[in-house]
């Protein structure tokens, strides 16, 4: 009995082992620049067969699905924590260098999912890019806060810095443009703390302006000097 619960238990570790190794696969022929690979590119970088793959995921379009829904579940831990350097600029800098692999890994797989050629089941552009994005604006909005700035309070300043974070603003900076993984990184850090620092030199001077006395509009009246002579 112990020997059949043993085999059992192997054929599962083997099955879970399988299921990772091919989506692991999947993730690095993406992040290599290949956002469509085939099944059978897939199962020879996974070192399994195209018929052990396709047990587990019948078509691409599965395959694909599940690979967005396993990065969603590492997405939170894999996110870089808040530098404490002492300087904000610096600060900002050194996250976004920490977190260049975590965006290099997302937009590739973000671009792989929206240009996929098929049909993806259930899959919501929205929902699946909120999740992700949501883990990010929340770091990022913590980072500032960090360097005294409440992204919260001013949502058209929220509303540039998510753009100035979002997946394809990375692949943009990676891909048309050709920067290194460093140069995109700093690009990035540059734009969101230069947006931070003008809200904050923007706060700063409308807190000045409020608190400049008034003019006081004073009507002149003429003064009549002439003497009556009786």
């Amino acid at each position: 009995m112990s020997q059949l619960a043993s085999s059992e238990d192997g054929r599962v570790a083997r099955r879970l082992d399988n299921r990772v190794r091919i989506l692991n696969a999947l993730f690095t022929l993406i992040r290599s620049g290949n956002s469509h690979p085939t099944l059978k590119q897939i199962a020879d970088n996974a070192g399994v067969t195209s018929r052990t793959l396709l047990n587990h995921f019948p078509d691409m379009g599965t395959l694909v699905l599940a690979a967005a829904t396993r990065w969603r579940g590492l997405a939170q831990n894999q996110l870089p924590p808040i530098p404490d350097h002492a300087d904000p600029r610096t600060r900002v800098e050194e996250f976004f260098q920490s977190a260049a692999s975590f965006l290099d890994t997302y937009s590739a797989i973000r671009w792989a999912t929206l240009t996929f050629p098929g049909k993806l089941p259930g899959f919501d552009q929205r929902q699946h890019k909120g999740m992700v994005l949501g883990y990010i604006s929340t770091r990022v909005t913590e980072l500032l806060a960090s360097c005294g700035v409440d992204i919260d309070r001013d949502q058209q300043l929220r509303r540039a810095v998510l753009v100035m974070i979002d997946p394809l603003a990375w692949r943009l900076l990676r891909v048309q443009q050709g920067l290194s993984r460093k140069d995109a990184a700093s690009t990035m850090a540059r734009g969101v703390y230069e947006l931070a620092l003008g809200a904050q030199r923007d706060k700063k001077r409308g807190s000045r302006a409020s608190t400049r006395p008034r003019a006081v509009n004073r009507k002149v009246v003429p003064i009549n000097l002439r003497v009556r002579v009786d």
